[in-house]
């Protein structure tokens, strides 16, 4: 059984490992694509999900609504993002999608998300990465709360890697 000290010692531990991670994978986004973390969450959720509205879109990336406007603005000027036609059952709302050179930086910024994370997960034998596997899957669910907390956790998520029937997030409702 673990002491006090050590409880407290891997709480430290997990706070910056968690941080490490954060911090490398915004310098990767950066560094391979120019823009920062809410561009990125945009264009990796609108890349996701096509025909998402702004108000989905503020929602999943935690910005205000006039800021979301703000930043699809300056996708859109950037060549990166389209506003389609309306959306079933209000006209006014846009739907957003990529252009082709937003696709190509939506997979460009998975790849980068994925090399960070692969650069951690290269330390672990195959039997470490199982269990570890198993204790995310296990912590993840007390880190996030019920409603818009989940879509933003996963805001730069790499949905076509993700086994949705294994989602621990999903299955919090």
């Amino acid at each position: 059984m673990a002491t006090d000290k050590e409880i407290l010692r891997l709480e430290n531990l997990f706070g910056a490992m968690s941080l490490a991670l954060v911090d490398k994978m915004e310098k990767a986004f950066t560094d391979e694509t120019g823009l920062g973390p809410s561009a990125i969450a945009a264009i990796v959720q609108i890349g996701t999900e096509p025909r998402l509205t702004i108000e989905t879109l503020r929602r999943m990336i935690a910005l205000s609504h006039s800021a979301t406007v703000r930043l699809v603005d300056q996708l859109v000027a950037s060549g990166l993002v389209l506003r389609a036609g309306g959306v079933e059952g209000d006209k006014r709302a846009r739907a957003l999608q990529l252009t082709k050179k937003g696709h190509l930086l939506f997979d460009r910024s998975l790849f980068a998300r994925r090399a960070v994370i692969h650069r951690a997960f290269g330390v672990l034998s195959p039997e470490e990465t199982a269990e570890f596997g198993r204790l995310v899957e296990k912590l993840l669910p007390a880190l996030v709360d019920l409603g818009d907390d989940q879509d933003v956790v996963c805001r730069v998520c790499d949905q076509g890697a993700c086994d949705q029937d294994r989602c621990p997030i999903a299955f919090m409702t």
